[in-house]
């Protein structure tokens, strides 16, 4: 029996085609492999901070701290992996580890909003990652690292690309396969509901936040590795870029809604679409605002402000 595509299927595998056929047309390095190998890595980038955040969407809450996050995560790789690069990834990683199991604990036992909370959080860590970088980039001289992080094989892969498809293939399994999983969706479907039928609803925003900041902070270490350099600014555009992914994906902005692999084709569509517009000379600042647009567009076509509505009425914080 045939399924009906919704519109959000619909728009997504339109955009998965037309996107890369309207660049490659336009401008024919655009299929060459050093360009798509550089889409990848953008690819790689993006994904990371769209999966966290995807968890938190998907539970029914939101996450504003992602970007913050990976600029003090890039920052931490640098002042503390001098001398090994795993250190310095596994300093960042528990930093943000840390402060997504934070941001949850301030939901659960505050009963505060998200969008409150990690409002607070994206401050602070925005303040912190000035205050680390004393206002300046801080350079990091590991080339070797960057070198085995950003090598090129099958034309289209490095060890960066892969760790974000293993991320991806990760929390794929969690979510599909495992209690928890089950846990996520039904906190996010309906939380009251979701404790009276035995759900536990703290561990599924615990593991959502901390996977979140987790995520957030080890795409800022790699990113720093391989531009050999932490900035404050690292992650400034990647909060829009991540929700315009999740959202493409098929994620829910009222919760309980959104598969890993979708969010993974609504990232490839970012990450082509910025990638062409830069092939044409596009300015960053005009790439921000087509990407701006695009979320713009999805959500109001998918019902994402009724969503919101929806979300309002049924959160419960228990």
């Amino acid at each position: 029996m045939k399924q009906k595509w919704n519109t959000s299927e619909v728009i997504r595998v339109s955009l998965f085609i037309a996107i890369p056929v309207i660049f490659a047309c336009v401008n024919t390095y655009f299929l060459t492999s050093g360009n798509l190998f550089a889409l990848m890595q953008s690819f790689a980038l993006v994904g990371l901070v769209a999966l966290g955040l995807a968890l938190t969407m998907i539970v029914g809450e939101f996450d504003l701290s992602v970007a913050p996050m990976v600029a003090v995560g890039g920052l931490i790789l640098a002042k503390t992996g001098g001398d090994s690069a795993i250190v310095g990834v596994l300093c960042a990683v528990a930093f943000g580890l840390a402060v997504g199991l934070i941001n949850a604990l301030m939901i659960i036992k505050l009963k505060v909003s998200s969008l409150v909370s990690t409002l607070g959080v994206m401050v602070l860590l925005s303040g912190f990652a000035y205050w680390i970088a004393d206002g300046n980039v801080v350079p990091y001289y590991n080339f070797d690292a960057s070198d085995v992080l950003d090598a090129q094989f099958f034309y289209l892969l490095s060890p960066r690309i892969l760790i974000t498809i293993a991320a991806i293939a990760a929390i794929y399994l969690v979510l599909n396969f495992t209690r928890l999983g089950r846990d996520i969706y039904a906190t996010g479907s309906h939380r009251q509901s979701a404790i009276m039928s035995g759900a536990n609803t703290t561990g599924a925003l615990l593991f959502s936040f901390g996977m979140s900041g987790l995520l957030a902070a080890l795409a800022g270490a790699l990113i720093s590795i391989s531009l050999a350099t932490g900035s404050p600014t690292l992650g400034d555009t990647l909060l829009i870029q991540a929700a315009s992914a999740a959202i493409l994906g098929g994620v829910s902005l009222g919760g309980g809604v959104g598969r890993i692999p979708q969010v993974a084709v609504g990232v490839f569509i970012l990450a082509a679409l910025n990638n062409g517009l830069s092939l044409m000379g596009v300015s960053s600042a005009t790439t921000l605002l087509v990407n701006g647009c695009v979320l713009g567009a999805v959500v109001v076509i998918n019902g994402g402000l009724g969503d919101l509505k929806i979300a309002r009425s049924k959160r419960v914080h228990g």
